[in-house]
């Protein structure tokens, strides 16, 4: 598929092609307001705030239909593989290793932060789209 590079002045966060599946058709659906279509956006301002609101309802709707809190066994065992991340004021604990759907979450989670100092920071978001 494709791999999706989000870059701004201090970090840069890239989706593999096995995740970008399942944030591509969120950004492309942003994106099909602008009549511009090309592989690569810098977004400021307002345009920062919109795609985090797209981004932060998804991460919610991952988060209701497949999050499923890990066991103490498996936290013990396996302690490495467990990031904790606060959403909505929530702690949730995601496998970003083993599991797709922690992945997904971690990055998201990832990217949502990124949005947030980008616009404190009043930076320009690079979004890289490549084949």
């Amino acid at each position: 598929m494709k791999e999706i590079i989000f870059k701004n002045n201090n970090s840069k966060i890239i989706i593999d092609s096995n995740l970008s599946y399942y944030v591509f058709f969120k950004l492309f659906m942003y994106f099909l307001e602008d009549d511009n279509m090309s592989k690569n956006y810098i977004i400021s301002g307002n345009r920062i705030q919109d795609l985090k609101n797209v981004l932060e309802n998804y991460l919610n709707e991952i988060l209701k239909k497949w999050y499923k809190k890990p066991d103490e066994k498996e936290l013990q065992k396996h302690s490495t593989r467990f990031e904790k991340i606060e959403f909505n004021k929530e702690i949730y604990i995601v496998n970003y290793r083993m599991s797709e759907v922690g992945r997904l979450v971690f990055v998201v989670y990832n990217i949502l932060k990124m949005l947030d100092a980008s616009y404190i920071n009043y930076e320009n978001l690079n979004i890289i789209i490549k084949e």
